[in-house]
């Protein structure tokens, strides 16, 4: 504040407004001389202010280096706030609408002391994941290939990014026009004047009166960079699977890398989740990420998802147009609950429903979800139902709700022994409001990144000749 006035006093002295009056450098001009630099000064500090927030936002090194900028306000608690857990003391968590036995899939580890939920897990320790030598081989080509002039000119043609989208922001090109929905965008004249005839009965007088009512906003549609989480589990459970997750990475890298889409990493294992690399363009960095994960532990599905829910609420505090898309590489065998559902004198061990209660989280917060299964035992399903997987673990547990009595397809899957085993992956793309996919099948497809954003928010439509199709398969 301090120094805002002093730039005003400065302002006010070596204006070039007070040479037009008359003033030299340094002379006191009139009062009406005062008002005009101060009227002419407002919105130029005002200006300079918001570049600087901007450039200070951008930085990745030095003290202010993400510096976060806040909307003044009152202080009222938002939906997302209860993940501030660490300054708040321990209180038992009321009993959650999930009920059933209990949800472990595979049995509760023995001997875990209250130590063992606040220990970070050591994601250098353990077997490697990534050969680091083939990727350091690997950055230093693509870094000299990018100096190239066809890479330039191939990056160029994608930088805007991955997902299609329409907003009423003011990019990308017109395609229609609605009612505002909150705060007036961009108005569209012509739906607007067509609004204000129609409620007139079709009356020719001039002038047109328009009203608050008659106002059409338009509709803009282009190209927008997507936010990538990889959440990739590197527990004990995946030490079979590893060659497909590097396939499955390699082919992210190459949809991803040249555009503006920016992607982060999330691993976890032992007691909890890392950030291993926050969201970004720089695939050489991400590269030094990989290189960190190895392969030991347990299987924290849950903190993961919270992890990264965390991450995505921070880059919605620096950039609240993001388009965030998670994407959860596993085998999803969770085996350790939330820190706080296990905390000190609690009995019940629930990494299921801890994993149900983080994935509506995620629905909640508007955050695509793709859950992708690299257990090669999975494929079963598809070929036994003859139906890509997402529709056929729906189909079979929708036959087994039926068998069963029950009405919840949540409270079948906790309620069946063999389900809570094998559709974990079911679990968190239903709750989530995303699809789960078999690792292998997405290989198939020409682009995994299109066929994640296609239907990403679609469910399935199963009809009653689907359910009467499979009916001879079930137990009598």
């Amino acid at each position: 504040m301090m120094v805002v006035v002093f730039i005003y006093f400065l302002w006010i002295f070596v204006s070039p407004i007070n040479w037009l009056f008359g003033y030299w450098i340094l002379q006191f001009p009139s009062p009406l001389v005062i008002i005009i630099d101060t009227i002419v000064f407002v919105p130029m500090i005002n200006k300079l202010i918001r570049k600087w927030l901007e450039v200070m936002t951008r930085r990745n090194s030095g003290p202010a280096a993400g510096i976060d900028t806040v909307e003044r306000g009152e202080g009222v608690p938002e939906e997302g706030d209860e993940w501030g857990l660490a300054t708040q003391p321990y209180t038992p968590q009321k009993k959650s609408l999930v009920t059933g036995p209990k949800s472990e899939i595979r049995d509760a580890p023995l001997g875990l002391d209250d130590g063992f939920f606040v220990k970070m897990p050591d994601i250098d320790t353990g077997e490697q994941l990534f050969d680091v030598e083939k990727l350091r081989e690997r950055a230093m080509i693509r870094s000299k290939v990018t100096s190239g002039g066809w890479i330039k000119k191939r990056v160029s043609s994608r930088a805007m990014g991955s997902l299609q989208s329409a907003d009423t922001m003011k990019h990308g090109r017109p395609v229609r026009s609605r009612i505002p929905v909150k705060g007036i965008g961009s108005i569209h004249l012509p739906s607007t004047v067509m609004a204000a005839v129609a409620r007139t009965g079709g009356s020719t007088e001039f002038p047109i009166r328009i009203k608050r009512d008659d106002i059409r906003e338009s509709v803009y549609t282009g190209k927008t960079p997507l936010t990538i989480i990889l959440v990739i589990d590197v527990s004990l459970s995946m030490k079979g699977s590893m060659t497909e997750v590097r396939q499955f990475l390699e082919r992210i890298e190459n949809e991803t890398r040249g555009s503006k889409d920016r992607t982060g990493i999330v691993a976890f294992k032992d007691s909890g989740a890392v950030e291993v690399q926050a969201p970004t363009t720089n695939w050489n960095k991400i590269y030094r990420a990989l290189g960190r994960l190895k392969i030991s532990g347990l299987t924290p599905l849950a903190e993961a998802l919270r992890k990264a829910m965390e991450t995505i609420q921070r880059e919605r505090m620096r950039n609240d147009d993001i388009e965030p898309l998670v994407i959860v590489i596993s085998d999803f065998s969770p085996n350790i609950p939330l820190a706080q559902s296990a905390g000190p004198g609690h009995l019940e061990f629930t990494p299921i429903q801890d994993l149900i209660r983080t994935s509506r989280m995620l629905r909640k917060a508007h955050v695509r979800l793709a859950a992708v299964n690299v257990d090669p035992n999975q494929t079963q399903w598809t070929k036994f139902l003859k139906r890509p997987y997402h529709e056929a673990l729906e189909l079979a547990v929708m036959l087994r709700t039926r068998k069963e009595g029950l009405e919840d397809p949540i409270e079948t899957i906790l309620a069946v022994d063999s389900f809570r085993r094998t559709f974990g992956a079911y679990v968190v793309a239903r709750t989530a409001g995303g699809r789960a996919y078999l690792s292998r099948a997405l290989m198939k497809e020409d682009s995994i990144l299109a066929t994640l954003l296609g239907a990403g928010k679609s469910k399935a439509r199963l009809q009653e000749e689907d359910l009467r199709a499979v009916e001879e398969y079930l137990p009598k």
